[in-house]
């Protein structure tokens, strides 16, 4: 089941990529696919641009998803964002679809699709510094190890967080019912909150790191992986 995820993971990448080319901007976890991760996720998040109405592009993105043979779609919009469930032969994926006028964007070959017999193709996808920005304060608001290892790779490839991002979005946090409300973050810089995401990272071990990311790395990818995160993030410093 896993593969065919994958798989079908591909072939909307791929579908996206021609018809939407530079409109279609890749964010989230699938670009780390893209960028060489190992790790597998089961959705798609996309930025769509420049567009001011999440509205304005129901119909082109369920029109595109409606050309795979066999695709059955449920959808909904909401305040954050265009969701759709894609399943073909009981095998289903979801992709999430927001707007904006302007994103800062990179190009990106696919290494995700070659294992899908898929042609490489340029595709766009969210600056690698907004991205890390994105996952720091994603992990703010839901603590989830898996953004610690995305926050890791990214800093692996030297990212630096994206300032103007990382303030937005710390000023106005959604934290979901993950988080109580006594671990909110109440800092007032950049550096309070770089101290308060290392200090989670000094307190994780392998084993919790492996059984979260199970579903997501095989053990040989987790090995370790604690005394990367805390030599990484050591090196977060404010500008």
């Amino acid at each position: 089941m896993i593969e065919k995820e994958q798989q079908l993971l591909a072939q909307v990448l791929d579908l996206f990529a021609q018809k939407f080319d530079k409109k279609a901007v890749l964010r989230g976890g699938m670009v780390l696919c893209v960028l060489g991760s190992p790790r597998l996720t089961n959705d798609l998040d996309y930025v769509f641009v420049p567009y001011k109405s999440k509205k304005d592009i129901v119909d082109e993105i369920l029109t595109c998803l409606r050309s795979i043979d066999g695709a059955q779609l449920d959808y909904s919009i909401n305040s954050k964002c265009l969701r759709v469930i894609l399943t073909v032969e009981q095998t289903s994926i979801q992709i999430e679809s927001k707007v904006a006028m302007d994103v800062k964007t990179t190009t990106s070959t696919r290494l995700f699709s070659t294992r899908f017999n898929l042609p490489p193709r340029i595709i766009h996808v969210v600056d690698t510094n907004v991205a890390l920005a994105n996952k720091m304060t994603a992990w703010n608001e839901r603590r989830l190890i898996r953004d610690i290892y995305d926050i890791w790779f990214l800093l692996q490839m030297h990212a630096t967080p994206d300032e103007a991002t990382l303030q937005s979005r710390l000023l106005k946090p959604v934290y979901s019912s993950l988080v109580k409300k006594e671990d909110y973050f109440t800092g007032q810089t950049r550096g309070d909150f770089y101290d308060f995401i290392r200090s989670y990272v000094s307190t994780l071990s392998d084993e919790q790191i492996s059984n979260e990311l199970s579903d997501y790395l095989p053990p040989s990818e987790t090995a370790g992986l604690a005394l990367l995160f805390k030599a990484a993030f050591t090196k977060l410093r404010p500008s």
